[in-house]
């Protein structure tokens, strides 16, 4: 099982440089005046988009929707980290509730219908959430996350956008003095996220703390776009050093005192080797996120036993054909440089003529994904993935250090989960759908989205694009953090009770693999969980339609309508199932 112990590592990807947007992805700012009860259903949506996109300037980058009709972009702004903002957040969404509630869905279309049912389900997740949002610790990551999406987000298309671009960084001691007024708040509430976490935050501002300005992404990034902007060379220096020193003044510094807070502070009072349960309202607040995040009814016992009985499939298969895995182990060849980069692209041109095998021509997307180099500072990541622009205009890019040797089966994996047929794929249809409001547009079940990026690893397994063996070993790492995830959050495993049920299951314990399960709550459900509502579905179309099943009818029926909780994909796969008989 040598294999497995090294997948461990790889258990965090993209979900984690996106899973800081999370609270920032819920519905803001829907206190629009009470106007027009003969209002229809389209405007009433498409108000709900703009008032949230409006108050989040970092949003509508990340959607690249600043240009959106109704839209008040200001780019001399960053998100607001405060309390109050996110108090206004949780009141609004209570709002817009019962203004869905109180709206007649008999008259609607059933595209309406299919809209306002997705609203109704993550909003009333949501509100559920809210009550224990003080254990929410998405705003912790996404500080570490920031300078990637700022800097590949923001457009610097003449002058003014690239002064723009350094008086909005201006404020990012006041957006971390915020956050750091808020935690220390929690924390005399009794609130502090546990120790394993706080470890990888220090570790990483603590990082970002002693970077020198022009070794940032935020730096090098706006360099380069300048350059293309083609200004006075003198011009184009100033700038820079305009942008070192904001940087200098400001960024780094704040990333210093957040450290110091964490050192300081946080730690002194951190639980150790303990779930989210021992937060007050932790058991609660679990239960919901679970729901949430992975778009399911689920509660946490039942994806425990799910889980369970996953690990022991895999086991046994993966036991069947022992001799084997062993020789794929011993043999497998690590790549870095620009072999690694090329092995991504390689992996990508292969799988793309399987897709008129499983997707209707219609629904195959035009947005080649671009696969970039990236800084070794966020290398623990294994790479990340920067959606396109809602518009298209900005491509879709597959960022990756190349530093770290990584073995080519799963830079092979890495590649297909990310672009194609994986994030970039599935992300790239859903912008493409005009039938698609913008609101369903930003709103994302992490369930779903990486879901959907492991099932179709598993597909390509079927195809030869990826070793079977290596998607079983993620499948297994996912499911194993799953079981471990929810015993310990739900079922107030100890940690000894953690590492008894992973050599139970594997013959090797791992401390390693706890505290990140202990740090990041609900994490391994996106995957483990989100793949098997896939299959599952899969299963039942194929069950209940024998020859008739048609497997690009089938995905067209799970991607047209773009990401939703389970539920509500399921009413979509049981019409095509009656209408296909």
């Amino acid at each position: 099982m040598n294999l497995v112990r090294k997948m461990f590592k790889n258990t965090r990807l993209t979900i984690l440089l996106v899973a800081g947007l999370l609270v920032l992805l819920t519905v803001g700012g829907l206190l629009w005046p009470d106007q027009h009860k003969s209002e229809d259903f389209g405007t009433m949506i498409q108000k709900m988009a703009v008032a949230t996109l409006n108050e989040d300037p970092e949003l509508q980058l990340y959607y690249g929707a600043e240009e959106v009709n109704g839209l008040r972009w200001d780019p001399t702004k960053l998100s607001d980290y405060s309390d109050a903002y996110y108090q206004q957040i949780n009141d609004d969404t209570e709002e817009f509730l019962k203004k869905l509630n109180a709206y007649d869905a008999a008259k609607l279309s059933s595209e309406d219908k299919l809209t306002y049912d997705i609203l109704k389900w993550k909003l009333s997740a949501e509100q559920k959430l809210n009550k224990y949002s003080d254990l929410n610790t998405s705003r912790y990551f996404s500080l570490t996350t920031f300078s990637p999406f700022f800097a590949n987000n923001y457009p610097i298309r003449n002058q003014s956008d690239a002064e723009n671009y350094i008086v909005a960084l201006n404020g990012f001691s006041d957006k971390v003095a915020h956050f750091i007024d808020s935690i220390q708040d929690k924390r005399e509430k009794g609130i502090v996220p546990a120790s394993e976490f706080l470890k990888e935050m220090l570790t990483s501002y603590s990082i970002l703390r002693n970077t020198k300005p022009e070794e940032m992404i935020l730096y090098s990034l706006y360099a380069a776009k300048l350059t293309e902007l083609k200004l006075d060379p003198s011009e184009e220096e100033k700038l820079k050093k305009e942008l070192a020193q904001t940087l200098t003044d400001h960024v780094l510094p704040s990333y210093g005192k957040f450290a110091d807070v964490i050192k300081n502070d946080l730690m002194k009072q951190a639980s150790v080797s303990q779930g989210i349960w021992s937060q007050p309202g932790g058991s609660e607040y679990y239960s919901a996120s679970l729901k949430l995040t992975t778009g399911t009814d689920l509660s946490p016992q039942e994806m425990h036993e799910i889980a369970k009985r996953k690990v022991e499939e895999i086991v046994k298969e993966l036991r069947s054909g022992a001799s084997g895995q062993a020789q794929t182990t011993s043999a497998a060849r690590f790549l870095t440089g620009d072999e690694l980069l090329q092995a991504l692209n390689s992996s990508l041109s292969n799988a793309t003529p399987y897709l008129s095998d499983w997707f209707e021509e219609e629904l195959i997307p035009d947005h080649p994904v671009d696969v970039r180099a990236y800084s070794a500072l966020f290398s623990s990541a294994g790479g990340m993935y920067l959606p396109l622009s809602i518009d298209g205009d900005r491509s879709g890019r597959f960022v990756i250090p190349l530093e770290n040797p990584t073995s080519e089966e799963v830079v092979k994996m890495l590649a297909l989960h990310e672009g194609i047929p994986g994030h970039h794929f599935q992300i790239s249809i859903q912008y493409d759908q005009p039938t698609i409001p913008l609101i369903r547009k930003i709103m994302m079940t992490y369930g779903y989205v990486e879901g959907w990026a492991v099932y179709m690893e598993s597909l390509c397994a079927e195809k030869g694009l990826l070793d079977w063996n290596t998607v079983l070993i993620r499948l297994l790492n996912n499911s194993i953090g799953t079981v471990i995830d929810t015993g310990i959050h739900e079922l107030k495993w100890t940690r000894e009770q953690a590492n008894e049920y992973l050599v139970s299951a594997i013959g090797t314990g791992s401390d390693a693999f706890i505290d990140s399960v202990i740090a990041y709550p609900g994490l391994n459900e996106y995957y483990a969980i989100g793949s098997e509502q896939f299959q599952s579905l899969r299963e039942k179309a194929k069950s209940e339609l024998g020859d008739r099943f048609d497997i690009k009818a089938f995905h067209s029926v799970l991607l047209r309508n773009g990401n939703m909780p389970f539920p509500i994909l399921e009413q979509q796969v049981n019409q095509y199932i009656k209408s296909a008989k």
